[in-house]
């Protein structure tokens, strides 16, 4: 099993507002950036899995926001599996400034996995060696 690392987002312009600060909804982005890179880390990047047919769409997401981030700034996104059936994966978010820790954000999505005609699938019957990786990133485990 690897460690895994922070993903680093720069904030940049076009990600900012009138205010000169970080727009709302870019957070759920970099929610979006960092769990794709994860999944790279732990060997199963999205591409390869829907080149298998196994697709992961969102069924929920939310965000708190807890401190403002503006142009040029690095944060540090982590992302934890907190759960996962086989069908559901739950996962939390921390965004962190890089320079002074402070959290500009929490947050938490949920998601499912799918075959490409859009039916539910179970990694544990469907795909045992998919499901076992997962099994090793998972704080809490309901298999």
């Amino acid at each position: 099993m690897i460690t895994i690392r922070p993903h680093e987002h720069t904030v940049q312009y076009y990600e900012t507002d009138q205010m000169k600060v970080v727009h709302h909804s870019n957070y759920i982005r970099w929610f979006e950036e960092a769990r794709i890179d994860v999944f790279e880390q732990i060997g199963l990047g999205y591409k390869h899995m829907e080149e298998m047919g196994i697709i992961s769409p969102v069924v929920s997401v939310q965000a708190q926001y807890k401190t403002m981030a503006r142009f040029y700034d690095v944060v540090d996104i982590e992302v934890k599996f907190v759960k996962y059936t086989g069908i559901r994966l739950y996962i939390e978010y921390i965004v962190r400034d890089r320079e002074s820790g402070e959290v500009r954000c929490t947050g938490k999505s949920e998601h499912c996995f799918i075959d490409e005609s859009g039916k539910i699938i179970s990694l544990k019957r469907s795909y045992p060696e998919i499901h076992e990786t997962m099994m090793q990133y998972i704080s809490d485990t309901e298999s």
